[in-house]
């Protein structure tokens, strides 16, 4: 045995410490490596794109864009809608990660953003943002350190995290105090439903709570929180009820927690829910007088693109919901080529689960073109996609060559894909792009 493992030892060689894991990744030539996969040239810089002529037809499929008009429109419809009910719009940029889309959402008159974990809010923080709302419980010591040093380097940038737990206000307060965090950090108590996702489930225990924070020298209530969209989605009688019932408790906890003058160290209370389905219900609670002013805020993410999803009919600006300011546009597209017709009704595309999201639903197939013209659609659609194909069903009209117009069918896993998008304008030429810092 021995003999053996000494014989074996001579092929072995440990690992050479000269290996570059700290230098930058380039190619053999020294360049760059290829980053932008669906970039003709993927050496041009971001901020460069749109200045090479470059139509549609051009890219690498598959390829993800966005229709530049689609998504100024959708943001600025978006805070139309919020001007017209009082609320203010944190957008969730978990949906998209994108500075440049952040600038826009700010510019069109978002009051802050909400983030989905420490990394985005820091990310957020240096695109420019001044107020976040961390949807988020923190508990663990790295993610409470890089609050602390967020307070430290952006002071005035108010950062506002989650707590639903007497464990969890205890570890967050106790990480703080180690990091050396100098002011009390302000936190949200989060209301949640049975069987859904974080949030207390019972009023006297989110009491309970938000004396814990109160009383904690580390923290300060701020508010309260919820998701009402972790509930079963529609229009109909029975999920609105459903809807303003829970909204209804966040509001009854919040007049509580001030009887008890617990928000007796802020100047405003925040009450923030409204994703993207349910904004509205938000906006219609009887709002209460309270000690200091109360700021109803949501937190909608998708409505910036909008989609193709069951959830995105339900919204309050839809199309289908034909409101008076105007309808959202999707301004996602995903372009595929039909690379394999090996069966009868069966086409394979060159896209799969690494290029578009399929946690909701499959992408709707838009638009078949043939050397650039639309033919009929009826009966095509994606039945299943692996990393790198997608299982096209069809009656005969599909063949090799044909080019899929796909929309997604929820955003938030569709951005993350992609470190950068394409902007087309209306005649499809590239006129930009925006990037995802994921």
């Amino acid at each position: 045995m021995e003999r053996a493992f000494h014989q074996a030892s001579r092929y072995y060689r440990p690992m050479e410490r000269s290996i570059p894991w700290t230098k930058p990744a380039v190619s053999t030539t020294g360049e760059p490596l290829p980053r932008f996969r669906s970039l003709p040239d993927p050496t041009v810089e971001p901020q460069n794109v749109g200045r090479q002529g470059w139509y549609r037809d051009n890219l690498l499929l598959p390829a993800l864009t966005l229709r530049v008009s689609s998504l100024e429109h959708n943001a600025r419809l978006q805070a139309q809608w919020c001007e017209a009910n009082d609320v203010e719009q944190a957008p969730h940029a978990k949906t998209h990660m994108s500075p440049e889309i952040v600038r826009l959402q700010l510019q069109s008159g978002a009051w802050g953003m909400a983030a989905a974990s420490v990394h985005q809010a820091r990310f957020l923080a240096a695109t420019g943002v001044d107020r976040i709302i961390l949807a988020h419980e923190v508990v663990d010591r790295g993610n409470a350190t890089a609050l602390a040093r967020l307070a430290q380097e952006y002071p005035d940038v108010q950062v506002v995290p989650i707590v639903d737990s007497l464990a969890g206000v205890e570890m967050v307060a106790q990480h703080l105090d180690r990091a050396g965090m100098r002011n009390p950090l302000p936190v949200l108590v989060e209301l949640g439903v049975t069987g859904g996702r974080t949030g207390v489930r019972d009023e006297a225990d989110l009491i309970e709570i938000a004396e814990a924070v109160h009383g904690s020298s580390a923290l300060t209530l701020a508010g309260v929180e919820g998701f009402e969209g972790i509930l079963p989605v529609g229009r109909d009688e029975a999920s609105l009820e459903r809807i303003d019932a829970f909204l209804a408790r966040l509001v009854a906890v919040t007049v509580e927690l001030d009887r008890r003058d617990l928000f007796d160290e802020v100047t405003e209370v925040l009450l923030t829910a409204g994703g993207s389905v349910y904004p509205d219900r938000l906006a219609k609670v009887d709002r209460p007088e309270l000690s200091v002013p109360l700021r109803l805020v949501v937190r909608s993410g998708a409505t910036i693109t909008h989609d193709h999803g069951a959830s995105a009919a339900a919204a309050p600006l839809a199309p289908e919901a034909d409101h008076p300011l105007g309808g959202l546009r999707p301004a996602l597209d995903l372009w595929a080529a039909v690379v394999s017709a090996p069966e009868p009704g069966l086409a394979l595309a060159n896209f799969g689960k690494r290029d578009a999201p399929y946690d909701s639903r499959m992408p709707v197939v838009l638009q078949v073109l043939r050397n650039g013209e639309a033919i009929a659609t009826d009966g095509v659609t994606v039945d299943r996609m692996n990393d790198q194909h997608a299982y096209v069903s069809h009656g005969g009209q599909v063949q090799v060559g044909d080019v899929l117009r796909l929309g997604p069918c929820h955003p938030c896993t569709a951005f993350d894909k992609w470190s950068l998008v394409p902007l087309l304008d209306d005649q499809d030429a590239v006129v930009g792009a925006i990037t995802t810092w994921f």
